[in-house]
């Protein structure tokens, strides 16, 4: 079990992460309106339809600032390290969180934010691709079928 003043640390992590992340895209979803009203608006105004957050993809990688972009990667692995330490590596349902721990154990975010940056740079035609499908599949797929292959591991002793 994990003793409570880490459990505290990860959970202010998280609260943190996600106030970072809400707050850009809380700034984004605000539509500037004039206080003014002009003849072209009815007399009768109704609420402003909620915008959904966009899906992050690379056209908002590409715009974000270096801390958005840490902040984003910031509580992936937040997520992934509450989930991991909850569930333990053999987790009862399956799950993605092992895989994505175990590959990106020793990965900075700066080493993530620049693979994703690299990423994006090197194909630009795959900018609506989501960015954590391009963590998934440039990052955390080829580490684990490498460590797959590896002498030792049960996956390399069924063959």
């Amino acid at each position: 079990m994990l003793p409570k003043r880490r459990i505290a640390t990860i959970l202010l992590s998280l609260g943190f992460s996600a106030s970072l992340a809400g707050w850009s895209g809380a700034q984004a979803a605000e539509s500037p309106q004039s206080t003014q009203p002009t003849e072209s608006q009815s007399a009768i105004t109704t609420a402003p339809a909620k915008k959904e957050l966009p899906f992050p993809d690379g056209e908002k990688w590409s715009t974000a600032t270096e801390r958005e972009k840490l902040a984003y990667l910031l509580g992936i692995m937040n997520m992934a390290m509450v989930e991991y330490q909850l569930t333990g590596p053999t987790p009862k349902h399956r799950t993605t969180v092992p895989k994505l721990v175990k590959s990106l154990d020793g990965m900075t975010l700066q080493q993530m934010m620049g693979t994703v940056d690299t990423y994006y740079k090197a194909n630009p035609d795959q900018q609506k691709r989501p960015i954590f499908e391009v963590i998934w599949f440039e990052i955390v797929a080829p580490k684990a079928s490498a460590k797959s292959q590896e002498p030792g591991t049960p996956a390399a002793k069924k063959g």
